[in-house]
């Protein structure tokens, strides 16, 4: 049995399908590309999935890469293999696949039909130097029509011209409601946008700093995602959140091609680091010297990232020598710490399925969102 703190609650596992991407996106942390080879073969995926299924607060099975519809077969049966274990699913795309509105349809007919609930949508100067805008359209639209769940995530630079706002009216929808942002939508809500800057992480460590912009957001209290939120790659690594310490194979926590990931995430969160960053955030390890000081930082991530990447303490202990308080911290009661999932689906809403394979109990999609 999953014994985890009360506070943990790890949520959502996301399964990097493939390094590999059709672009070479200049702020891809990840540094994806069209000559990256590894993927995960998808009984490598069915396994993760029944390991994740070891952890009854996991409701999530996020598909991500490299590019996932690189690999639709795949893809399909991964999304099918995860909603009969009782998951709600979701894939990351760039939409280079959406040549039409008609072809868009189809892929995600047949997505949805397996058990896809939400497509998150990247778009932003930095992919549509490679990719016409008009591909993301197509899957917009398509998405709209079959009722597949949206997100759309766009990424900028102090240059970009392609901003979340300029993303919503080229969509022409008045229904998108943009997180954080004073946008209200005209409309029942059809879709969530967020805006963030780009972390200088992977290949986005080349950009030049005067193009790094910051979200606005507080980087100040702490890590909500820390150990909820965590990544596989191909190789099996897993990874503590699926932020940019993922670029690292450093900071993995464990292999779940050798070891369960709830006895990964279990020993994880022992360790006085995680402690620090679960009770107080990056900044609570920034004031106990570690690190480098800058400016300004992006966000929360980057300004973690930025801590980690100039320590040795993540590097040198895993365990931890050293006790860290134990006292433990609840979410504000704002909505500040939430994802888009929490958004989409009221809490506690999934269960486990029945004997027959079905999912009990029905989730529902907010009109209401908490702002």
């Amino acid at each position: 049995m999953y014994a985890g703190r009360k506070h943990l609650e790890t949520y959502r596992v996301s399964l990097m399908l493939t390094e590999r991407c059709n672009l070479s996106c200049s702020h891809c942390w990840l540094d994806s590309g069209p000559d990256k080879t590894v993927s995960m073969a998808t009984a490598e995926a069915f396994d993760y999935i029944d390991q994740a299924r070891e952890i009854p607060t996991v409701k999530w099975i996020s598909i991500t890469g490299g590019e996932p519809f690189l690999f639709e077969d795949t893809l399909l049966k991964v999304i099918s293999f995860a909603k009969k274990r009782g998951f709600y699913t979701e894939c990351v795309t760039n939409c280079f696949w959406a040549q039409s509105e008609k072809k868009a349809e189809i892929i995600l007919a047949k997505l949805k039909e397996a058990g896809l609930e939400v497509i998150n949508i990247s778009t932003d100067d930095f992919h549509q130097r490679q990719l016409p805008f008009e591909r993301v359209l197509n899957c917009y639209k398509a998405s709209q029509r079959l009722g597949v769940k949206t997100v759309i995530m766009c990424v900028v630079a102090r240059s970009s011209r392609l901003t979340i706002g300029r993303v919503v009216g080229m969509l022409a929808d008045g229904g998108i409601q943009v997180i954080g942002k004073d946008h209200r939508p005209n409309s029942p809500v059809s879709a969530l946008a967020i805006e963030s800057g780009f972390i200088p992480a992977g290949r986005a460590a080349k950009l030049p700093e005067s193009k790094r912009v910051t979200d606005g957001a507080s980087i100040k209290g702490p890590c909500h995602q820390i150990l909820r939120d965590v990544s596989i790659a191909p190789s099996g690594k897993v990874f503590p959140c699926c932020s940019a310490l993922g670029t690292d194979e450093a900071f993995a926590i464990g292999n779940a091609g050798r070891e369960r990931l709830r006895l990964i995430i279990q020993k994880a969160s022992r360790s006085p680091l995680f402690k620090v960053l679960m009770n107080q955030g990056p900044e609570g390890l920034y004031k106990k010297g570690v690190g480098r000081s800058r400016k300004e930082y992006v966000n929360r991530c980057d300004l973690c990232y930025a801590v980690m990447t100039d320590s040795e303490v993540f590097l040198s202990d895993h365990s931890g020598s050293k006790r860290q308080s134990n006292q433990q911290q609840k979410p504000p009661d704002d909505c500040s710490h939430r994802s888009h999932r929490d958004f989409f689906y009221q809490p506690g809403a999934r269960k486990r399925p029945n004997k027959g394979g079905k999912r009990a109990g029905n989730h529902k999609f907010y009109s209401a969102m908490c702002f």
